[in-house]
């Protein structure tokens, strides 16, 4: 009977010095507790600038079983992490970060629950290293989503999970260009089920996600499974449509009988300020809607491979 394969897809930026621990790492988990299954590693190279292209191209050269894909300009860490689930070929697939925060001891446990029947098997952070306002705003940011949106997406979850094959074919397959992939997994359904866990130092290098990073993922994460922030601009319109009769009621009252002249030249310029600025922050959500619309009309590719080693090598045992 043929032994099923397990894919690991590895999105890398200027990691040349956590790329071979995280390779060699997931080597040595199949060939001790992961031994009956076939390994597949995805590497996936947004462009990097340092010496990782030549460390992903040295590991394929030598192992059938890792494919490497470099492209040929950075396409965002969103992007980089579709890519490597479209082009894994495995029954499941992993995606693990090269700095190694999401342990690879970790996927044993994820297989585990898989081969009990689970489709999706997600990562949740008990721990995690990042600053004290970080964490804070880390679960404001997923209090806020799970408020807004009709999906019931696990707080402190991240893009360290296992897929099932048939859930990878359908999510390969989605239009949308401005990815926030925990959302769409969770949007999928099938039978999905949790693994707690603590994060791990990085094992070298600095990470490339600065807070501006997170800001942009944030709003692609409401954007992708909300339309809260569209009903709130509707909400807001009205109660200040109805807040200025109230207002122009009592003015007008005022001054027809009880003779009071209608003055406030400086609380006209604030309510003007106050208004142009709601316009232009309604404006700018507005806009950003309409921005996602206009991506997926393009229909241009998420990224484009500039050179890639091993692409269209079958099944190979470690």
């Amino acid at each position: 009977m043929e032994r099923r394969m397990i894919s690991i897809c590895i999105p890398v930026y200027n990691e040349a010095e956590s790329l071979p621990v995280a390779i060699s790492s997931v080597e040595a988990l199949f060939a001790d507790k992961l031994a009956g299954y076939e390994l597949e590693i995805v590497i996936t190279d947004n462009a990097s600038t340092d010496g990782t292209w030549a460390i992903a191209s040295a590991f394929a050269a030598t192992r059938p079983y890792v494919k490497a894909f470099r492209f040929s300009r950075n396409f965002g860490y969103q992007n980089s992490v579709f890519a490597g689930l479209s082009m894994a070929t495995g029954d499941a697939v992993v995606e693990l970060d090269a700095d190694l925060e999401d342990p690879p001891r970790v996927i044993t446990e994820f297989v585990e629950r898989w081969e009990q029947g689970f489709d999706v098997v997600y990562g949740v952070r008990r721990k995690r290293h990042a600053s004290f306002l970080m964490r804070i705003l880390f679960r404001l940011f997923y209090k806020f989503l799970r408020l807004a949106s009709s999906l019931d997406i696990p707080e402190n979850s991240g893009d360290f999970r296992l897929l099932d094959r048939r859930v990878v074919n359908i999510l390969k397959n989605l239009p949308e260009r401005n990815l926030y992939l925990r959302g769409l997994v969770t949007y999928l359904g099938f039978r999905q089920t949790p693994v707690y866990y603590d994060r791990d130092p990085r094992v070298a290098g600095r990470s490339k996600f600065s807070l501006i990073h997170y800001m942009i993922l944030a709003i692609d994460g409401v954007t992708a499974v909300s339309k809260t922030p569209l009903r709130v601009i509707a909400v807001i319109g009205f109660v200040i449509f109805c807040l200025s009769i109230l207002l122009g009621i009592y003015y007008v009252r005022g001054a027809l009988f009880y003779k009071v002249p209608i003055q406030g030249f400086t609380t006209l310029v604030v309510l003007m300020l106050m208004l142009h600025g709601l316009n232009f922050i309604f404006v700018g959500v507005i806009g950003e809607y309409l921005s996602r619309i206009f991506d997926d009309s393009k229909g241009r590719p998420r990224v484009v491979i500039a050179e890639s080693i091993n692409a269209d090598n079958s099944r190979r045992s470690l």
